[in-house]
């Protein structure tokens, strides 16, 4: 048996027995027990351990199968407990929100979320959510779908469209989840083939074609009028939320997701899928405050939001050895907003982006070996109405706003865009002995070359205005002069001044990557050590990672498992660091003496920004882990500790010591980044999962039960893009409730829900064709950290006071209704009704400098119809 070949195992069974028989190929890295189920599926057959490193396989007892019928046997916990697993069954099963992967991982008690984005006021946005894995930050972690990285690197850590800046994304190609087979999450003791993170890895694998021609089509959607809103009655700007003004506040909104498939293989080995989703959001807003009452403000605009998903996927068993499967995606995410109190200030963004994936597998007589060669293009980037701003006085003409100053532009066009290719070698041994040491190795090659370009090819200008007198006109068809009382006594106003950017700043990169690792067997124990080395020409850096797992079945039965492991990972250099470099020298000032004067070049702005070669970002980890299986559940108990070192953060450069030393060519508050963070996280999970279905009166369920305690602490800023004060730079004592402690030592401001209860249960009804998921999540409340403004002597200095304020915890209840009816053969009239924040908790998802309390959104209604056939 190729099994038997490729296994090291010698696998004995009566050749009767196997007439007729086929399997599906057994894909990945699992235990020799999981890959034996895999295969037996589905064939009447067991197996049984006959003698060391022997299995014998014999028909199942027909009790045995009767008991099956009703059965779902699930996964046991991944070996050295590196990671978890969303399968199809639960993909389909839970309140898909917007379709989106992170959402999905709330199951997962190494996950926190962004408490910005769970913001109820903004319940009309569609983009993926940014995760936190054991403390990590949110960029730093890999996407991997079908063996190709689709992190954006280029700047995921903005959160602003401002002047020079698009809003990132860290994600770089927002994958619906009907797409995918599963999800696994990689948070600990993570094998040498990943590496480019400090959080974890988020792999996604598509789904492969269907043996038979099957398709499906569908339709859900969600509204305002459809959401309950919870809002602080002391927010002094609820009038402002209520109109609608402002990109964040959408008290009204309308979301559609349309999906399509059709999939079937056209011969015996060759397969295609192709699938299409769209997820539209409109959102009405008012560009204007409240304050400015003119006509033109009052005007109602639309926002909107689109992510498409366009997925051609081919699947071709070229022989028992060889597979090969290719994939296109086409996957562009846009946003239509307006810049605040301006007029013609419409701006569209643009995310996500193309990519082409293929992989072929040989299964040659000593080792698996896949190859992956994947390109795609990510891009990030802005296209305004405008190309211009003008911050007019406001006067007797220019009279739509109700503040001093009437803007009129936008924020020009912004082209940013990664292009990447990539090739990926790997190869999985037969297994060997030496002596009483059986070894699989693994070991694998990358290459890569990426180009990464910053690009204002249309010139943009920002006008400042000059006042004019009584006797003075506008000359000619002048669009920068204006006649009419201003506020502040000025009979008229033209540009006077501008600044005109223009250019481009681009780079190549060029990286490699070799990895080992040998998975040895004694015995009851298991030792995985590993080595990943990197490099690349960005910072011009050679990084290695060692890898360490270790895993005793204590009792040598497979229901006690220990394990443990040391690890480092190596994160990225995002794009943004060297792009920066430059930007603001873009920039050329002119001035005119008069509205009839001619533009006069006067100097180019200097450089805001310098770009220094950094060290990579790592972090150290150290892993204890018990598994123990009793009453057919599996009790998993897990310790992680992670400590951060060189990450990145942003100063001015005086304040670490590089001033600049030529003002004309550096500005003299210029910024720059440096390795300035630490941190250190403890997290603490506790799963427990029944292995069998609960089968009660024909009804099967499963589920699972998931705790986590974590701590985290950081001495950097949540993001790379505000420049850090002096307390980054000296880490100076402070009281952080009542406790003297460095700066750096108190607890991180995001991302840190210290505990967290998570009940996930599946329940199947055939007989009503009704399917019930459940996803219940109990968690420590907000936690709002944050200077009082006080100081308290410490010897014999002031130093300055850190208060926290507690928010309840909050019991949150997401369900999912799913019901089919059956019309033909293999065909289905369906209707999923999810509905999220059951029992509408009113819960603090973050505050302001003002103690207001922003709350996540309310119950909420969301309904899908389709036909599957």
């Amino acid at each position: 048996m190729l099994f038997a070949q490729q296994s090291g195992v010698q696998v004995s069974v009566e050749s009767a027995l196997l007439q007729g028989l086929s399997s599906g190929r057994v894909k990945g890295r699992i235990s020799l027990e999981q890959a034996l189920a895999q295969l037996l599926t589905d064939s009447n057959l067991a197996w049984q351990h006959s003698a060391d490193n022997a299995v014998s396989i014999h028909r199942r007892e027909a009790a045995d199968v009767l008991q099956l019928d009703s059965t779902r046997v699930n996964g046991q916990a991944a070996e050295y407990q590196a990671d978890r697993t969303i399968d199809r069954r639960t993909i389909e099963s839970l309140p898909s929100g917007n379709g989106d992967i992170t959402s999905l991982l709330r199951t997962n008690p190494s996950v926190q979320f962004d408490d910005g984005q769970l913001s109820g006021k903004s319940p009309g946005e569609i983009s993926p959510a940014n995760v936190s894995i054991n403390g990590a930050r949110y960029w730093q972690n890999l996407f991997v779908v079908d063996g190709m990285s689709i992190n954006n690197d280029i700047d995921p850590g903005s959160t602003t469209n401002s002047y020079d800046q698009v809003e990132g994304r860290s994600q770089g190609l927002a994958l619906d989840t009907d797409l995918l087979d599963e999800i696994k999450v990689y948070d600990s003791n993570v094998p040498a083939a990943y590496g480019g993170f400090n959080g974890g890895v988020i792999e996604a694998n598509t789904r492969n074609p269907s043996k038979e021609l099957h398709g499906k089509v569908s339709t859900q959607m969600t509204r305002s009028s459809w959401t309950r809103y919870h809002l602080d009655k002391d927010d002094p700007d609820l009038d402002e939320f209520e109109a609608g003004y402002g990109t964040g506040n959408q008290p009204e909104f309308d979301k559609v997701i349309t999906r399509a498939t059709l999939e079937g293989h056209l011969t015996d080995t060759f397969g295609l899928m192709g699938s299409f989703s769209r997820k539209d959001s409109t959102i009405p807003t008012r560009t204007f405050a409240l304050s400015h009452n003119s006509a033109q403000a009052s005007e109602e605009q639309e926002q909107t939001r689109r992510i498409d998903n366009y997925f051609l996927k081919s699947v071709w068993q070229i022989n028992d050895d060889w597979g090969l499967d290719v994939s296109l995606t086409h996957a562009p995410e846009t946003a239509h907003t307006y810049g605040n109190n301006a007029l013609y200030s419409a701006r569209d963004t643009t995310a996500g982006g193309e990519s082409i994936a293929a992989r072929l597998v040989w299964n040659a007589p000593l080792a698996r070996v896949e190859q992956n060669l994947s390109w795609s293009q990510l891009e990030n980037s802005r296209s305004s109405e405008s190309d211009y701003l003008i911050a007019w006085r406001s006067s007797t003409t220019k009279n739509w706003s109700n503040s001093t100053t009437a803007s009129e532009g936008g924020l020009g066009d912004i082209e940013q865009e990664q292009k990447n290719l990539s090739y990926k070698l790997k190869a999985d041994w037969n297994s060997f002995r030496t002596f009483s040491l059986e070894h699989t190795l693994q070991t694998g090659l990358e290459l890569s070359h990426s180009s990464t370009a910053y690009d204002r090819s249309s010139p943009y200008t920002s006008y400042a205005v000059s006042g004019m007198t009584k006797t003075s006109t506008c000359v000619g068809d002048d669009p920068l002069c204006s006649i009419g009382k201003t506020v502040n006594g000025w009979d008229g106003q033209y540009a006077k001044t501008k600044t005109v950017t223009q250019g481009k700043i681009d780079f190549d990169t060029r990286a490699w990557a070799v990895f080992l690792q040998d998975d040895m067997r004694w015995g009851r124990l298991k030792v995985r050590p590993g080595v990943r080395v990197d490099a690349d020409d960005y910072m011009n850096a050679t990084t290695v990672a060692p890898r360490l797992a270790v895993e005793l079945d204590v009792f040598g039965d497979g229901q006690t498992r220990l394990t443990g492991g040391a690890n480092r990972y190596y994160g990225r250099n995002l794009s943004a660091y060297r792009l920066r470099d430059g930007v603001a020298a873009l920039q050329s000032n002119y001035t005119r003496a008069s509205q009839t004067s001619d533009w006069v070049y006067t100097s180019r702005v200097a450089n805001g920004a310098k770009f220094n070669e950094l060290d990579v970002p790592y972090d150290d980890e150290l892993t204890l882990g018990l598994t123990h299986i009793q009453w057919n559940t599996e009790f998993a108990l897990k310790y992680v500790n992670r400590k951060g070192h060189d990450q990145i953060s942003r100063a001015w450069g005086a304040q670490i010591g590089q001033p600049s030393t030529d003002t004309q060519v550096l500005a003299s508050n210029y910024f720059t980044y440096y390795n300035g963070g630490e941190s250190e996280s403890d997290i603490y999970t506790l799963t427990i999962t029944p292995l069998r279905d609960f089968a009660l009166w024909g009804t099967r369920s499963s589920g699972q039960l998931a705790l986590d305690w974590t701590e985290v602490q950081s001495s950097g800023l949540s993001d790379y893009t505000t420049s850090i004060g002096l307390l980054y730079v000296d880490d100076p004592i402070i009281q952080y409730q009542g406790t003297f402690m460095n700066y750096s030592d108190r607890p991180a401001e995001n991302y840190n829900r210290p505990w967290t209860v998570r009940l996930t249960t599946l329940t199947e009804i055939p007989q009503l064709n009704l399917k019930w998921g459940n996803f219940l999540r109990y968690r420590d409340g907000y936690r709002r950290i944050a200077g009082t403004g006080e100081t308290v002597a410490y010897n014999g200095q002031q130093v300055r006071v850190w208060e926290e304020t507690d928010y309840a915890a909050a019991l949150t209840w997401d369900t999912r209704l799913a019901w089919e009816l059956p019309t033909a053969k293999d065909q289905a009239l369906f209707v999923n009704l999810d509905v999220s924040n059951l029992l509408d908790k009113a819960i603090v998802s973050n505050t302001d400098s003002d103690d207001i309390a922003t709350y996540e959104v309310g119950r909420q209604f969301m309904v899908e119809v389709g036909y599957r056939f």
